[in-house]
């Protein structure tokens, strides 16, 4: 692994020397048609467009200059041309340039949208459904994690989705992909997603990015999916949902908590795997793999307590 890391490492450093020499200056009203915005975030936004040379529809991500330096620019557009290769991971276009306030990159659009906007409040998603994105998603992490990469903010909102039951979703937004091995002193990631040790570092503090963190945010988002909410809001001892799992992971109590115990056997087998709270025994996310005979759901999966 520290192999790939190392050889991802001077690829793209290649990537965005060649990125950076051939990054011109674009008027985006002259070169596109704005069909709507897509979603925006703490650094830019990301917006349907059509292209009028091509007439081709695509994704703009734009991010301001005045958050976002050239080489964070560079660093995430070569991420995402350097991954898109897996079926899963969003397709990156050939596509990099500047306006004279942002930076922007071409992306293929997706359109349903993310994860976030067909998932029913409490119920979820149908179980087939659920299982197709498991599969996608576990293989698109399984090929990051052997790049010697983590892509550290997993969730709802960065897995778009292709069609309504979910045969084709893809990974997107690399923003905050950092190498395996890397020592960050603060917090990433968004919060419900975070894995414990991630939510306990504190500024005296580092953490060695690991692909661990991306399995266990993947457990979440696989919660969200099968049930239609959180499992709890932080991983922290002061979060007593996520209190009662560790003690129940831990043995020190017999039965499930409530919401867990909605769950079939087979499925908290499963999430004790994904959400392993000591970080060196969660599994790969392929794990999943193994459960897909198995029933995800049941009629008490779909309770609103």
């Amino acid at each position: 692994m520290a192999s790939a890391a190392h050889d991802v490492k001077i690829l793209l450093k290649g990537l965005v020397s060649s990125s950076s020499q051939g990054l011109q200056e674009i008027d985006l009203q002259e070169r596109f048609h704005l069909i709507k915005e897509l979603g925006s975030g703490g650094h830019g936004s990301v917006l349907l467009v059509e292209d009028k040379e091509t007439n081709q529809k695509m994704a703009l991500k734009i991010m301001e200059k005045k958050r976002t330096s050239k080489r964070q620019f560079l660093i995430e557009f070569s991420l995402s041309s350097y991954l898109s290769s897996h079926p899963n991971i969003i397709r990156s276009f050939d596509m990099a340039f500047k306006t004279q306030d942002h930076f922007v990159f071409g992306l293929e659009a997706a359109p349903v949208g993310d994860l976030s906007s067909i998932i029913v409040r409490n119920v979820g998603l149908p179980e087939d459904n659920v299982k197709r994105c498991a599969m996608q998603i576990s293989s698109a992490l399984e090929f990051i994690a052997e790049k010697g990469l983590v892509h550290m903010d997993i969730k709802c909102k960065n897995i778009l989705v292709f069609d309504q039951e979910c045969h084709c979703v893809k990974i997107t937004d690399f923003g905050l992909t950092g190498m395996k091995g890397t020592v960050i002193r603060s917090k990433s990631g968004s919060t419900s997603y975070r894995a414990p040790e991630m939510c306990e570092l504190t500024g005296q503090e580092e953490l060695a990015v690991d692909s661990t963190l991306d399995v266990w945010s993947f457990g979440v988002l696989l919660y969200c999916l099968i049930t239609g909410k959180f499992p709890w809001k932080v991983a922290t001892d002061k979060d007593k949902r996520f209190s009662r799992f560790v003690a129940w992971q831990n043995n020190h109590c017999d039965d499930p908590p409530a919401s867990w115990n909605k769950l079939p056997t087979c499925l908290q087998r499963m999430f004790g795997c994904l959400l392993a709270v000591d970080y060196s025994q969660r599994s790969k996310p392929t794990e999943v793999l193994c459960y897909m005979e198995e029933s995800w759901k049941t009629d008490s999966t779909y309770s609103t307590d």
